[in-house]
């Protein structure tokens, strides 16, 4: 539910598959925030390496806090969660990508109030040969 209101629309199979590989991974963490029992948030990272520089950095690969929770301190408390665990992997550095789309408007406002600077433009390329490309 968490990451088709992300927008990127999924079943419960498909994020189950998913989530399977991510859990498997030492390099990958995810952290839920819940509300009487309730999930009502995630944010799911990645160890990266650098190429340009000595060190190590995390990215955040997912954050999503549902709809009716927001404004609630919750994204706020998953950064933290990814702030500590880039700490305890002695990365220096936390990276985000997020859309250039007017329904992203008000994550850039809270990213950087968080801290975060926009800094780099991203480009993505879609493979023909992909199993999830179109024909």
């Amino acid at each position: 539910m968490l990451i088709t209101e992300l927008g990127y629309p999924t079943t419960e199979e498909e994020m189950k598959g998913r989530f399977y590989n991510v859990d498997q991974h030492p390099d990958y963490q995810t952290f839920v925030a819940v509300v009487d029992t309730m999930v009502v948030g995630m944010i799911g990272l990645i160890k990266n390496f650098f190429y340009e520089k000595n060190g190590t950095y995390i990215r955040i690969g997912a954050l999503v806090v549902n709809l009716k929770f927001r404004n609630r301190q919750i994204g706020r408390q998953l950064i933290r969660k990814a702030e500590e665990w880039a700490i305890e992997t002695g990365s220096e550095y936390i990276y985000l990508n997020s859309g250039n789309r007017e329904e992203r408007k008000d994550a850039h406002v809270f990213y950087q109030r968080m801290g975060f600077e926009a800094r780099t433009v991203g480009f993505v390329k879609l493979l023909k040969s992909s199993p999830s490309a179109p024909e």
